[in-house]
């Protein structure tokens, strides 16, 4: 199941009363497993009684099996039993269980932007005092940030993501130009006349057989927040409720109207429904660039291109600074749990080394959140040949400046409500003006949760 295919949107509206459905995961960047260095044996003692900790997540048992092995292994008085939902299910299980407050799950998993939604009802355990401050230090301090509210730890970083300038070799040797090198760094200046040149209708039709550039969740706040930080300009106001004189301000103006142009005056970019870029355009040889997730390595690799693809890094504003997106899934304890002691192991081995490692190996293949293991991608000999370098490429632009969404009670509300107006630019909506609309809609949303 591929969860990028699928729209906040479509899921979990946190309004009063409202029924809860899924939510897209940020990022889960797969790499190629690798055997992680065995640890020594761990002798079991004989235990008198062992506790279950219930664990809700959207992976399966054999995608757990060996990051729960491990874990039994060492902690032999308890065991791990995970109940695998669908996409759907379990985001309304996650509401429906933890509004009524039943013990049940002990753990589960957190998409990272609910951490505040979840903080916000209660529905999450505090874990400031779980882990040691070499282990918080071990975290990249944005997946810290993301998992912290009110200034309480309340979601433990899992993993992480980051996004890579993919591009058609074959398309820069049919235009005559040069692509960017592994470690390069274009601004979004030079992405636009590249993408312009890049762009071919040879049949004159109207549609380019090939086209120069897209983002790969193109009206996500998670692909398009770094284009305004990269100019200066703020997500949401300290308060994590503010948008007014943020998202309306000069550096959001000024980076939605590139993206504006990029479909309606360079047209560059496609509109209209595209389905999922990767998959429509990229991969099948239609899209010269694409900013998009390290996850899509392996997919290009499984995929058997008919073209040569290489990648560099996340791009800038030529006046501005360099920011990359990040954040994905973290675990949490179910705050009316009645195993708070095994469910904070089960949560302290899964978000720290060796547990973390297990499960990126073994498990989800996700980019861990744990600076020692970007590290680790970045030394490693399996990720020095390509196309595998190009996951170390991906591992250290993860640590780059990486900014989370915002941290506020309201995420699902803005995240809409921003994906509308994304949509409406995109599809020739003036700028100022949806803006100042997200602005009113996005700041009388916000309102229940001043109170």
């Amino acid at each position: 199941m591929d969860e990028k295919r699928l729209s906040r949107r479509d899921f979990l509206k946190f309004s009063a009363g409202a029924t809860a459905a899924a939510v897209l995961a940020a990022c889960a960047p797969p790499a190629p497993a690798a055997k992680p260095e065995e640890k020594a044996p761990v002798e079991a003692t004989p235990v008198s009684e062992v506790t279950t900790i219930h664990h809700l997540s959207i992976w399966s048992n054999e995608t757990f099996a060996g990051t729960i092995a491990l874990f039994e292994e060492m902690n032999p008085d308890l065991k791990v039993e995970n109940e695998q939902l669908s996409w759907n299910a379990f985001f309304e299980q996650v509401q429906v269980r933890l509004a009524a407050g039943s013990p049940e799950p002990d753990t589960l998993a957190v998409d990272v932007p609910l951490t505040a939604p979840y903080g916000y009802r209660g529905w999450l355990l505090p874990l400031d005092d779980v882990f040691t401050e070499k282990e918080k230090a071990d975290w990249l301090e944005s997946s810290l940030q993301a998992g912290t509210y009110e200034g309480h730890l309340i979601s433990a970083p899992v993993s992480t993501s980051t996004q890579l300038l993919f591009y058609n070799r074959n398309a820069f040797e049919k235009a005559g130009i040069e692509p960017p090198g592994e470690d390069e760094r274009w601004t979004w200046e030079k992405l636009a006349e590249v993408a312009k040149e890049l762009t071919f209708d040879e049949d004159g039709d109207g549609t380019p057989e090939m086209w120069g550039f897209i983002w790969e969740q193109v009206i996500r706040i998670y692909q398009l927040q770094p284009m305004p930080m990269s100019l200066g300009g703020v997500p949401i106001g300290p308060d994590g409720l503010t948008v007014r004189g943020y998202i309306d301000a000069d550096p959001w103006i000024e980076a939605f109207t590139y993206y504006w142009k990029a479909f309606n005056e360079w047209k560059f970019a496609p509109q209209g429904d595209i389905g999922w870029p990767s998959d429509t355009l990229f991969r099948p040889g239609k899209l010269a660039m694409e900013l998009a997730g390290p996850w899509n390595i392996k997919q290009n690799v499984d995929g058997d291109l008919d073209f040569e693809w290489g990648v560099s890094r996340h791009p800038y504003f030529e006046n501005g600074v360099v920011v990359t997106p990040t954040g994905s899934w973290h675990i949490g304890v179910n705050a009316n749990t009645k195993k708070i002691d095994a469910a904070t192991r089960w949560v302290r081995f899964f978000s720290t080394v060796p547990g973390a490692e297990k499960w990126w190996r073994t498990g989800s293949h996700d980019f861990p959140a744990q600076e020692s293991l970007l590290e680790l991608i970045k030394t490693d000999p399996q990720f020095e040949e390509w196309p595998w370098r190009a996951e170390r490429i991906a591992a250290d632009e993860a640590m780059v400046n990486p900014q989370p969404r915002p941290v506020t009670p309201g995420y699902l509300e803005y995240e809409e409500i921003l994906g509308d107006t994304f949509s409406d630019i995109r599809n020739g909506a003036d700028v100022k003006e949806a803006l100042n609309t997200a602005v009113e809609r996005i700041e009388a949303e916000m309102e229940k949760y001043r109170k």
